[in-house]
């Protein structure tokens, strides 16, 4: 019995690792900066980049974002070579409360442009 439920749980290892790995675009870990706005708001608000690729970003925000909720986004990297500077629009994907006022927001971008 113990060595069915340790197989599984092997398997289950070997399936997470298979689907981390089929990701099409590289994935920048990073921090900086980003804008984002939600819905038909006008308003940015401040955020900070935690990695991103060529079509999704994951984010830290002191709010609370609804699921599949339209967002659009504007990285400021600075000095950070590593980000390119871009608007982008998509949805939020997913919203985890993380410690204290934090949440990790990540969103799929369906549209990006160049800033420069």
């Amino acid at each position: 019995m113990k060595k069915n439920l340790l197989m599984k749980n092997i398997d289950v290892l070997t399936m997470e690792k298979a689907n981390a790995d089929k990701r099409v675009f590289p994935r920048i870990e990073t921090e900086c900066p980003v804008l984002y706005s939600v819905g038909s708001s006008r308003k940015w608000r401040v955020a900070i980049l935690m990695n991103m690729s060529a079509t999704g970003i994951l984010m830290k925000t002191k709010e609370q974002l609804l699921d599949d909720i339209a967002i659009t986004i504007m990285t400021k990297p600075g000095n950070n070579r590593l980000v390119p500077a871009i608007i982008g629009k998509g949805m939020v994907t997913r919203c985890k409360k993380q410690k204290g006022n934090d949440y990790e927001i990540s969103c799929k971008l369906t549209e990006v442009k160049s800033r420069r």
